[in-house]
């Protein structure tokens, strides 16, 4: 998942969206898309949005992408919930120089090679469906199930470091039962959907950089109303659930929009893309997307923010494909 934001108002968007409209020849009326830039190997058209992007470009200090990598966010998201009262009952505070992101990053880099591919992706799956509930209010892993498999990754680990790691988690059997208790509650469904902190995030790293900012999000599914006005609350109020909120960063409001009435939403969109589109590059996917990432990576990796919700702390990775793993999986 990629989110775009640009630091830019809808006058001057409505600009920019204007000069890449003639410098790439798209002629078509309504919303500029991404699509109209990646369809048809148009190489001039992507040599334009590579230049507006690229370090110097019109959007160069004004765009920048947020990346968010599901299966880090949910095992760092797992790893904190169940780590986080065991540490404190032993004194260690566990999110000094945030070591719960360290541990999840740990265990997503190096769980491939200690644990084999087929392991590493069945104790992912297993964190992804414990964090997951039914229609009907049921857990769609029970903590034995979930344990079984995180004991049988241990024993199979050949990394010290993914060793540790499980071997932490697995003196955790009584959080998880208390952890499934929660688990129906609006607040920790609320808490297990990226797109929460990851506002939130972005939006901070804008104050930090122009200063005190406010944030006009495009209108989804998962942002209601209702829950930007809670996200709103946990943002100013310190809620401990956005520890990666920058302690002295003062934000002046959340507001939701549509990219037909906000050129700047547009032109978020149109980033967001890029950075979609580089994503698959970096995962090695042998598709045209990624095709089209192979073009706009050397642009875009500066975009990305180093808070982003992926496990490394490198942007400048995605300037390159860490693997080749063929066409994307089923549903993807």
């Amino acid at each position: 998942m990629t989110i775009g934001s640009v630091a830019i108002d809808d006058g001057d968007a409505d600009t920019v969206l204007a000069l890449l409209r003639r410098d790439a020849g798209i002629k078509q009326a309504g919303e500029l898309k991404f699509s109209h830039f990646a369809r048809g190997g148009n190489q001039r058209r992507l040599e334009v949005l590579a230049t507006a992007l690229e370090p110097g470009g019109m959007l160069a200090d004004r765009a920048s992408i947020f990346m968010i990598d599901k299966r880090f966010f949910v095992a760092a998201k797992i790893i904190d919930l169940l780590l986080e009262e065991h540490a404190h009952k032993n004194g260690i505070d566990l999110h000094a120089d945030d070591q719960a992101r360290r541990y999840a990053q740990k265990l997503i880099e190096e769980g491939p090679r200690a644990l084999g591919a087929p392991m590493f992706d069945e104790v992912i799956r297993m964190f992804v469906r414990f964090a997951g509930i039914r229609n009907r209010g049921q857990a769609l892993v029970e903590v034995a199930e979930l344990f079984g498999v995180l004991d049988a990754a241990e024993r199979r680990s050949r990394r010290r470091a993914v060793t540790d790691i499980l071997s932490m988690l697995l003196r955790c059997r009584a959080q998880a039962h208390e952890l499934q208790k929660t688990m129906l509650e609006p607040d920790f469904l609320l808490a297990m959907e990226p797109l929460i902190p990851a506002m939130p995030a972005v939006l901070n790293e804008w104050s930090r950089q122009i200063g005190p900012a406010s944030l006009l999000m495009d209108a989804h599914k998962v942002l209601t109303d209702d829950r930007v006005d809670i996200l709103w609350k946990a943002m100013t109020a310190g809620h401990p659930d956005f520890r990666f909120v920058w302690a002295g960063v003062r934000p002046r409001g959340l507001a939701r929009g549509d990219s037909l009435d906000h050129p700047s939403i547009q032109l978020a969109d149109l980033v967001a893309g890029a950075g979609r589109a580089v994503a698959h590059f970096h995962e090695g996917l042998t598709t045209p997307t990624a095709e089209v990432g192979a073009a706009l990576a050397t642009s875009v990796a500066p975009l990305i923010t180093p808070h982003s919700l992926i496990a490394h702390d490198e942007p400048g990775r995605f300037s390159r494909p860490k693997e080749s793993r063929g066409n994307p999986p089923t549903g993807s």
